[in-house]
Protein backbone atom coordinates (compact mmCIF):
# COMPACT_ATOMS: atom_id res chain seq x y z
CA UNK A 1 0.00 0.00 0.00
CA UNK A 2 1.46 3.67 -1.09
CA UNK A 3 0.64 5.24 1.69
CA UNK A 4 -0.43 9.53 1.02
CA UNK A 5 -0.34 11.56 3.72
CA UNK A 6 -2.38 14.81 3.76
CA UNK A 7 -1.33 17.35 5.79
CA UNK A 8 -4.18 19.40 6.56
CA UNK A 9 -2.84 22.02 8.79
CA UNK A 10 -6.68 23.99 9.54
CA UNK A 11 -8.70 24.23 12.50
CA UNK A 12 -12.19 22.87 12.35
CA UNK A 13 -14.21 22.88 15.35
CA UNK A 14 -17.06 22.18 13.00
CA UNK A 15 -16.38 18.62 12.49
CA UNK A 16 -16.28 17.85 16.39
CA UNK A 17 -19.14 14.72 15.94
CA UNK A 18 -22.05 14.74 17.90
CA UNK A 19 -25.09 13.27 17.37
CA UNK A 20 -28.71 12.92 18.90
CA UNK A 21 -27.50 14.99 21.80
CA UNK A 22 -24.22 12.27 22.46
CA UNK A 23 -21.15 11.45 20.83
CA UNK A 24 -20.81 8.85 18.06
CA UNK A 25 -18.30 6.76 18.62
CA UNK A 26 -14.60 6.98 17.29
CA UNK A 27 -12.27 4.28 16.78
CA UNK A 28 -9.33 3.33 14.90
CA UNK A 29 -7.14 -0.15 13.75
CA UNK A 30 -3.91 -0.44 14.69
CA UNK A 31 -1.03 -2.75 13.62
CA UNK A 32 0.78 -4.21 15.95
CA UNK A 33 3.10 -5.35 13.56
CA UNK A 34 4.17 -1.33 13.10
CA UNK A 35 4.30 0.18 16.59
CA UNK A 36 7.54 1.37 15.90
CA UNK A 37 8.53 1.16 19.95
CA UNK A 38 6.86 1.05 23.14
CA UNK A 39 8.26 4.91 23.07
CA UNK A 40 5.45 5.14 20.80
CA UNK A 41 2.44 4.25 23.19
CA UNK A 42 1.69 7.54 25.06
CA UNK A 43 -1.47 8.86 26.45
CA UNK A 44 -1.37 11.85 24.22
CA UNK A 45 -0.69 9.65 21.28
CA UNK A 46 -4.58 7.85 21.57
CA UNK A 47 -5.85 10.96 23.34
CA UNK A 48 -9.39 11.25 21.08
CA UNK A 49 -10.24 7.79 20.72
CA UNK A 50 -12.81 5.88 22.24
CA UNK A 51 -11.68 2.36 20.66
CA UNK A 52 -8.69 0.72 18.99
CA UNK A 53 -8.82 -2.45 17.24
CA UNK A 54 -5.32 -4.14 17.68
CA UNK A 55 -4.60 -6.37 15.25
CA UNK A 56 -2.02 -8.23 17.17
CA UNK A 57 -3.98 -11.80 17.21
CA UNK A 58 -2.10 -15.39 17.69
CA UNK A 59 -1.32 -17.05 14.19
CA UNK A 60 -3.24 -20.17 13.92
CA UNK A 61 -4.09 -22.97 11.41
CA UNK A 62 -7.03 -24.47 11.14
CA UNK A 63 -7.10 -27.75 11.26
CA UNK A 64 -5.48 -27.05 14.93
CA UNK A 65 -9.39 -26.74 15.74
CA UNK A 66 -10.14 -30.25 15.10
CA UNK A 67 -7.74 -31.21 18.42
CA UNK A 68 -9.28 -30.47 22.24
CA UNK A 69 -9.26 -27.65 24.08
CA UNK A 70 -6.46 -28.55 26.00
CA UNK A 71 -4.39 -28.16 23.40
CA UNK A 72 -5.75 -25.22 22.08
CA UNK A 73 -5.30 -23.33 25.46
CA UNK A 74 -1.62 -24.33 25.76
CA UNK A 75 -0.58 -23.64 21.88
CA UNK A 76 -2.55 -20.51 21.46
CA UNK A 77 -3.21 -18.74 25.22
CA UNK A 78 -0.89 -19.55 27.65
CA UNK A 79 1.94 -20.59 25.22
CA UNK A 80 1.91 -17.65 23.13
CA UNK A 81 4.71 -15.20 23.08
CA UNK A 82 5.08 -12.20 21.23
CA UNK A 83 8.12 -11.09 19.48
CA UNK A 84 7.96 -7.81 21.75
CA UNK A 85 6.33 -8.94 24.78
CA UNK A 86 5.84 -5.19 26.33
CA UNK A 87 3.82 -3.55 23.36
CA UNK A 88 0.14 -5.52 23.76
CA UNK A 89 0.07 -4.86 27.49
CA UNK A 90 1.58 -1.57 27.63
CA UNK A 91 -0.63 -0.40 24.39
CA UNK A 92 -3.80 -1.37 26.72
CA UNK A 93 -2.75 -0.31 29.72
CA UNK A 94 -2.31 3.29 27.94
CA UNK A 95 -5.53 3.39 26.00
CA UNK A 96 -7.53 2.76 29.25
CA UNK A 97 -5.89 5.49 31.23
CA UNK A 98 -7.35 7.47 28.40
CA UNK A 99 -11.09 6.41 28.47
CA UNK A 100 -10.70 3.79 25.35
CA UNK A 101 -11.71 0.48 25.02
CA UNK A 102 -8.91 -2.44 23.06
CA UNK A 103 -10.17 -5.33 21.16
CA UNK A 104 -8.58 -7.76 19.55
CA UNK A 105 -8.47 -7.94 16.01
CA UNK A 106 -8.82 -11.44 14.15
CA UNK A 107 -7.91 -10.94 10.44
CA UNK A 108 -7.86 -13.66 8.64
CA UNK A 109 -8.73 -15.47 5.48
CA UNK A 110 -8.83 -19.28 6.87
CA UNK A 111 -12.23 -18.50 8.58
CA UNK A 112 -14.06 -20.12 6.17
CA UNK A 113 -11.95 -23.62 6.91
CA UNK A 114 -13.03 -22.75 10.50
CA UNK A 115 -16.75 -21.48 10.21
CA UNK A 116 -18.07 -24.02 8.05
CA UNK A 117 -17.60 -26.47 10.59
CA UNK A 118 -19.95 -26.16 14.05
CA UNK A 119 -16.78 -27.61 16.61
CA UNK A 120 -14.06 -25.61 14.94
CA UNK A 121 -16.39 -22.45 15.28
CA UNK A 122 -16.90 -22.52 18.87
CA UNK A 123 -13.27 -24.53 20.01
CA UNK A 124 -11.91 -21.44 17.59
CA UNK A 125 -14.50 -18.66 19.71
CA UNK A 126 -13.20 -20.18 23.17
CA UNK A 127 -9.93 -19.72 22.13
CA UNK A 128 -10.00 -16.05 21.41
CA UNK A 129 -12.23 -15.84 24.62
CA UNK A 130 -9.44 -16.78 26.37
CA UNK A 131 -7.03 -15.34 24.91
CA UNK A 132 -8.52 -11.66 25.39
CA UNK A 133 -8.70 -12.96 28.93
CA UNK A 134 -5.16 -13.42 29.27
CA UNK A 135 -4.15 -10.02 27.60
CA UNK A 136 -6.95 -7.54 29.08
CA UNK A 137 -8.00 -6.84 26.17
CA UNK A 138 -12.06 -5.27 26.37
CA UNK A 139 -13.68 -8.05 23.39
CA UNK A 140 -13.37 -8.94 19.91
CA UNK A 141 -12.89 -7.73 16.22
CA UNK A 142 -13.46 -10.17 13.45
CA UNK A 143 -12.18 -9.10 10.40
CA UNK A 144 -13.08 -11.74 7.74
CA UNK A 145 -13.49 -9.93 3.98
CA UNK A 146 -12.70 -11.89 1.31
CA UNK A 147 -13.94 -15.36 1.64
CA UNK A 148 -16.65 -14.71 3.93
CA UNK A 149 -20.71 -15.80 3.24
CA UNK A 150 -23.22 -14.06 5.28
CA UNK A 151 -25.11 -17.38 6.93
CA UNK A 152 -21.51 -18.58 8.09
CA UNK A 153 -20.42 -15.16 9.29
CA UNK A 154 -23.59 -14.81 11.79
CA UNK A 155 -22.54 -18.21 13.02
CA UNK A 156 -18.78 -17.39 14.04
CA UNK A 157 -20.44 -14.14 15.41
CA UNK A 158 -22.89 -16.06 17.55
CA UNK A 159 -20.27 -18.52 18.58
CA UNK A 160 -18.10 -15.85 19.86
CA UNK A 161 -20.77 -14.15 21.66
CA UNK A 162 -21.54 -17.29 23.19
CA UNK A 163 -17.88 -17.80 24.38
CA UNK A 164 -17.59 -14.52 25.98
CA UNK A 165 -20.65 -14.57 27.49
CA UNK A 166 -19.58 -17.92 28.79
CA UNK A 167 -16.30 -16.72 30.50
CA UNK A 168 -16.76 -13.50 30.92
CA UNK A 169 -19.65 -11.87 34.07
CA UNK A 170 -18.75 -8.40 32.59
CA UNK A 171 -19.56 -6.60 29.48
CA UNK A 172 -17.34 -7.80 26.87
CA UNK A 173 -17.47 -6.44 23.35
CA UNK A 174 -18.09 -7.83 20.32
CA UNK A 175 -17.89 -5.91 16.85
CA UNK A 176 -16.89 -7.43 12.99
CA UNK A 177 -15.51 -5.62 10.04
CA UNK A 178 -16.85 -6.15 6.78
CA UNK A 179 -16.55 -5.66 2.88
CA UNK A 180 -19.04 -3.35 1.70
CA UNK A 181 -20.37 -5.35 -0.95
CA UNK A 182 -22.37 -7.90 0.78
CA UNK A 183 -25.62 -8.38 0.89
CA UNK A 184 -27.56 -9.93 4.44
CA UNK A 185 -31.16 -11.22 4.34
CA UNK A 186 -33.43 -9.34 7.22
CA UNK A 187 -33.22 -12.26 8.68
CA UNK A 188 -29.51 -12.48 9.10
CA UNK A 189 -29.33 -8.93 9.78
CA UNK A 190 -31.11 -9.18 12.85
CA UNK A 191 -29.48 -12.49 13.65
CA UNK A 192 -26.11 -10.48 13.36
CA UNK A 193 -27.47 -7.38 14.77
CA UNK A 194 -28.27 -9.10 18.19
CA UNK A 195 -24.78 -10.95 18.04
CA UNK A 196 -22.62 -7.67 17.63
CA UNK A 197 -22.34 -4.69 19.19
CA UNK A 198 -21.46 -2.92 16.18
CA UNK A 199 -20.53 -3.77 12.59
CA UNK A 200 -18.02 -1.84 10.89
CA UNK A 201 -18.48 -1.08 6.76
CA UNK A 202 -15.49 -0.82 5.17
CA UNK A 203 -15.57 2.70 3.33
CA UNK A 204 -12.08 2.84 1.16
CA UNK A 205 -10.57 1.54 -1.50
CA UNK A 206 -12.99 1.52 -3.50
CA UNK A 207 -10.76 3.88 -6.15
CA UNK A 208 -8.04 0.67 -7.31
CA UNK A 209 -5.06 0.85 -4.94
CA UNK A 210 -2.92 -2.13 -5.49
CA UNK A 211 -5.96 -4.04 -7.00
CA UNK A 212 -8.70 -3.69 -9.86
CA UNK A 213 -7.80 -1.89 -13.63
CA UNK A 214 -9.33 1.93 -12.89
CA UNK A 215 -7.69 4.54 -10.79
CA UNK A 216 -10.15 6.87 -8.71
CA UNK A 217 -10.96 8.28 -5.33
CA UNK A 218 -10.06 6.11 -2.75
CA UNK A 219 -13.35 7.14 -0.74
CA UNK A 220 -16.05 8.92 -3.04
CA UNK A 221 -19.48 9.65 -1.17
CA UNK A 222 -21.92 9.17 -3.86
CA UNK A 223 -20.71 5.79 -4.12
CA UNK A 224 -20.43 5.22 0.18
CA UNK A 225 -24.26 6.30 -0.29
CA UNK A 226 -25.18 4.01 -3.03
CA UNK A 227 -23.76 1.43 -1.52
CA UNK A 228 -25.18 1.53 1.65
CA UNK A 229 -28.85 2.15 0.25
CA UNK A 230 -28.33 -1.10 -1.94
CA UNK A 231 -26.99 -3.68 0.97
CA UNK A 232 -27.02 -2.26 4.30
CA UNK A 233 -30.25 -0.19 4.43
CA UNK A 234 -31.77 -3.28 6.20
CA UNK A 235 -29.68 -2.45 9.22
CA UNK A 236 -30.17 -0.35 11.80
CA UNK A 237 -27.78 2.73 11.27
CA UNK A 238 -27.37 3.14 15.11
CA UNK A 239 -25.59 -0.50 14.65
CA UNK A 240 -23.38 0.33 11.97
CA UNK A 241 -20.18 2.33 11.72
CA UNK A 242 -18.19 4.09 8.90
CA UNK A 243 -14.90 3.80 7.59
CA UNK A 244 -13.18 6.56 6.73
CA UNK A 245 -9.56 6.72 5.17
CA UNK A 246 -6.66 8.90 6.65
CA UNK A 247 -4.32 7.77 3.66
CA UNK A 248 -4.56 7.56 -0.34
CA UNK A 249 -3.33 6.68 -3.31
CA UNK A 250 -0.93 7.89 -5.66
CA UNK A 251 -0.50 7.42 -9.95
CA UNK A 252 1.49 8.23 -12.57
CA UNK A 253 1.51 7.66 -16.30
CA UNK A 254 -2.99 7.58 -16.23
CA UNK A 255 -5.79 9.63 -15.37
CA UNK A 256 -8.55 8.99 -13.04
CA UNK A 257 -11.20 6.89 -14.81
CA UNK A 258 -8.56 5.16 -17.27
CA UNK A 259 -8.56 1.54 -17.27
CA UNK A 260 -4.79 0.14 -17.74
CA UNK A 261 -3.76 -1.44 -20.48
CA UNK A 262 -4.04 -5.26 -21.14
CA UNK A 263 -1.34 -6.98 -18.87
CA UNK A 264 -0.73 -4.01 -16.62
CA UNK A 265 -2.30 -3.81 -13.12
CA UNK A 266 -2.54 -0.48 -10.99
CA UNK A 267 1.01 -1.06 -9.01
CA UNK A 268 2.50 -0.41 -12.31
CA UNK A 269 1.40 2.89 -12.29
CA UNK A 270 1.48 3.66 -8.26
CA UNK A 271 3.65 6.51 -6.97
CA UNK A 272 6.04 5.40 -3.87
CA UNK A 273 4.48 7.27 -0.79
CA UNK A 274 5.42 10.47 -0.31
CA UNK A 275 4.26 13.57 1.87
CA UNK A 276 2.41 15.91 0.48
CA UNK A 277 3.58 18.51 2.23
CA UNK A 278 6.61 18.43 0.09
CA UNK A 279 4.73 18.76 -3.35
CA UNK A 280 5.14 22.20 -4.17
CA UNK A 281 3.11 23.30 -7.01
CA UNK A 282 0.07 20.37 -7.31
CA UNK A 283 -3.08 21.48 -7.69
CA UNK A 284 -6.14 20.50 -6.01
CA UNK A 285 -8.97 19.79 -8.18
CA UNK A 286 -12.53 19.17 -6.47
CA UNK A 287 -14.94 16.24 -7.74
CA UNK A 288 -18.65 18.02 -6.98
CA UNK A 289 -20.19 14.54 -7.43
CA UNK A 290 -18.06 12.44 -5.03
CA UNK A 291 -17.36 15.27 -2.97
CA UNK A 292 -13.47 14.32 -2.99
CA UNK A 293 -10.62 15.99 -4.35
CA UNK A 294 -8.05 14.73 -6.68
CA UNK A 295 -4.11 16.49 -6.55
CA UNK A 296 -2.39 16.57 -9.86
CA UNK A 297 1.28 17.41 -10.62
CA UNK A 298 2.45 20.49 -11.94
CA UNK A 299 2.74 18.93 -15.23
CA UNK A 300 -0.36 16.73 -15.32
CA UNK A 301 1.45 13.39 -15.05
CA UNK A 302 0.74 12.34 -11.53
CA UNK A 303 -2.44 12.73 -9.75
CA UNK A 304 -3.08 11.60 -5.74
CA UNK A 305 -6.25 10.88 -3.96
CA UNK A 306 -6.92 11.72 -0.56
CA UNK A 307 -9.27 13.56 1.79
CA UNK A 308 -9.17 17.86 1.98
CA UNK A 309 -11.24 19.14 4.78
CA UNK A 310 -13.93 19.71 2.56
CA UNK A 311 -14.11 16.38 1.84
CA UNK A 312 -14.38 15.38 5.75
CA UNK A 313 -17.04 17.65 6.39
CA UNK A 314 -19.82 15.69 3.28
CA UNK A 315 -18.74 12.59 5.08
CA UNK A 316 -19.26 13.85 8.56
CA UNK A 317 -22.64 15.55 7.64
CA UNK A 318 -23.75 12.67 5.89
CA UNK A 319 -22.71 10.39 8.92
CA UNK A 320 -24.89 12.59 11.19
CA UNK A 321 -27.95 12.95 9.62
CA UNK A 322 -28.02 9.37 8.78
CA UNK A 323 -28.03 8.62 12.46
CA UNK A 324 -24.98 6.09 12.48
CA UNK A 325 -22.85 4.72 15.51
CA UNK A 326 -19.89 5.83 14.50
CA UNK A 327 -16.73 6.06 12.46
CA UNK A 328 -13.83 4.12 12.36
CA UNK A 329 -10.29 5.08 10.75
CA UNK A 330 -7.74 2.46 8.51
CA UNK A 331 -5.08 2.69 10.21
CA UNK A 332 -3.38 4.66 12.67
CA UNK A 333 0.17 4.54 11.39
CA UNK A 334 -0.90 5.80 8.04
CA UNK A 335 -1.86 9.12 9.40
CA UNK A 336 0.89 9.11 11.67
CA UNK A 337 3.53 11.47 11.87
CA UNK A 338 6.17 10.97 15.35
CA UNK A 339 7.13 13.75 17.23
CA UNK A 340 11.08 14.40 17.14
CA UNK A 341 10.88 14.93 20.67
CA UNK A 342 9.79 11.76 22.43
CA UNK A 343 8.11 13.78 25.14
CA UNK A 344 5.71 15.33 23.19
CA UNK A 345 2.57 14.27 20.98
CA UNK A 346 2.98 13.59 17.08
CA UNK A 347 0.58 14.90 14.74
CA UNK A 348 -2.66 13.03 12.96
CA UNK A 349 -2.37 14.48 9.81
CA UNK A 350 -6.11 13.26 8.76
CA UNK A 351 -7.81 11.90 12.19
CA UNK A 352 -6.86 15.52 14.32
CA UNK A 353 -9.49 17.35 12.16
CA UNK A 354 -12.45 15.47 13.57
Amino acid sequence: MHVLYHHIRILLACLALTACGGKLSHSMYVMESRIASEEEITEANLQGFDCFYLVAPPRWQADDFDRDEAFLVKKYVTGHRYARPGVVPRFIQTAHRVGASVLCSFPGREFIEIASDSLRRERFARMAAAFVDRYGYDGIELDWEHTVTPELHVKMMEAFRKALNRRFSKKMWLTTALNTEHNYPVELARRLEAAADWINLMYYDMGGGDWGKVPGHNAPLDKIQKNYADNWSQFRPSKLHIGLANYGYGYKGIAPGEAVPEGKTLKDYALPGYRPDRREGWTEVWDEKAQCPYFFSPDGSAFITAENARSLAAKRDWVLSGGFGGVFWWEFHCDWVPSTDPSTRGTHLITDLW
